[in-house]
């Protein structure tokens, strides 16, 4: 994966300001270490007039197949050959995003202690990615980033130069273009870092309840009102329409804070107000864990067994009695126990705590010398 930012300047701002902003040396090679492989940072020129930075992403397939971490459109898992052959290492996606976030960090945040005001102003831009998914085609690329004030230049890739018959691929070679008076630095990789990931419509890593947080700071300024927030918020968080929900919620109440000149939280209080004066209906799920905690506490359980435990709900809240001494959850998947220690923070989780509580592989269909010696076993929702 390869894309350049590059910028102009003047003897009184020279265009290498930009090694500054990036928190990069224009006179080095720099390499650094990601869980997918090595990103590379250099700088094909840099002078006062002119100046690109370049991030090469060297994307290790092999390592991304053994995280298992091959995820297809929604989050959910590819095919067992697509984990293997598949345009990860080579096309822009969410691991050149992360890869930005990851090493410029700073810059992303508008942070520079050795030209704080240059990290304020705005430059002349010119952004390429020479390889870029676009499931939507070069209409979505316009629809997203022509708002933002970019000139965006689009061209199509073809599925084979030799055989033009075969039509355009869904790859396009996208170069974006702003004058100086329009973006920081800042705000064009926190484009980058929210809009490439919703052009390739796909993730290589779990979505869950913090990639809103993540999605509202990088959309700070623009994503409230942009024209496709809609599409934007659902791709970006891989169509789970909870998070998606709760992400557009949050929006509106940043668009109409902006509109009325008050604070996002007194505007929040203020719902929150009115809606708790609303009697909610207990979810069902809600009321069923809480009859089994009710039923282990009359039978006096200390230690205790969740038999397909999913995703962890229920040992949470066995976890917070501290009547309950011991706690295993057992499951079939893989997936939904490491969903469930997640959640639980087992690896944030003191000593003590930690003692109480085990996840582990197995099935309550065969004979596993790991369940015995427990008061209670319990089956919710287990419907096999």
């Amino acid at each position: 994966m390869f894309l350049t930012i590059s910028t102009s300047g003047t003897p009184e701002n020279p265009a290498t300001d930009l090694g500054f902003l990036l928190h990069k040396h224009p006179g080095k090679a720099q390499g650094f270490s990601t869980s997918y492989g090595t990103a590379h940072v250099l700088y094909p020129e840099a002078t006062e007039e002119r100046c690109t930075a370049a991030l090469l992403l060297e994307v290790d397939p092999v390592a991304l197949v053994r995280r298992g971490k091959g995820k297809g459109r929604g989050g959910a898992p590819d095919a067992a050959l697509a984990q293997y052959v598949n345009d990860r290492p080579y096309a822009a996606s969410s691991l050149l995003a992360v890869a930005l976030s990851a090493v410029f960090s700073s810059a992303m945040r508008g942070v520079c202690k050795a030209r704080p005001e240059r990290a304020q102003q705005t430059l002349p831009l010119r952004i390429e990615v020479p390889a870029l998914p676009a499931r939507g085609g070069a209409e979505l690329v316009h629809k997203l980033f022509e708002p933002l004030g970019w000139t965006v230049t689009v061209t199509r890739i073809p599925l084979d130069e030799q055989f033009p018959q075969w039509g355009d691929s869904r790859y396009v070679h996208l170069v974006l273009e702003v004058p100086d008076g329009k973006l920081t630095l800042g705000e064009a990789l926190r484009h980058l870092y929210v809009l490439l990931p919703v052009l390739d419509d796909a993730k290589h890593y779990w979505v869950s309840q913090d990639e809103v947080d993540k999605l509202l700071r990088a959309g700070e300024g623009w994503l409230a009102d942009h024209p496709e927030q809609q599409v934007i918020t659902s791709r970006y968080l891989s169509r789970r329409w909870s998070l998606t929900s709760q992400a557009m919620q949050r929006l509106e109440l940043v668009r109409l804070a902006d509109a009325d000149d008050t604070d996002v939280d007194d505007l929040d209080n203020a719902v929150d107000e009115e809606t708790d004066t609303e009697e909610k209906p207990v979810p069902l799920a809600v009321l069923r864990r809480e009859a089994i905690l009710a039923a282990l506490t009359g039978a006096g359980a200390g230690r205790v067994l969740d038999l397909g435990c999913g995703q962890g709900q229920l040992v949470q809240a066995l976890l917070k009695d501290t009547r309950f001494t011991e706690i295993a959850g057992v499951d079939v998947s893989m997936r939904a126990l490491t969903v469930a220690s997640r959640r639980l923070g087992l690896d944030r989780m003191g000593e003590r705590q930690a003692e109480r509580v085990k996840l582990f592989q197995g099935s309550l269909a065969y004979t596993d010398k790991r369940l015995k010696g427990y008061d209670a076993a319990v089956l919710s929702e287990v419907i096999e």
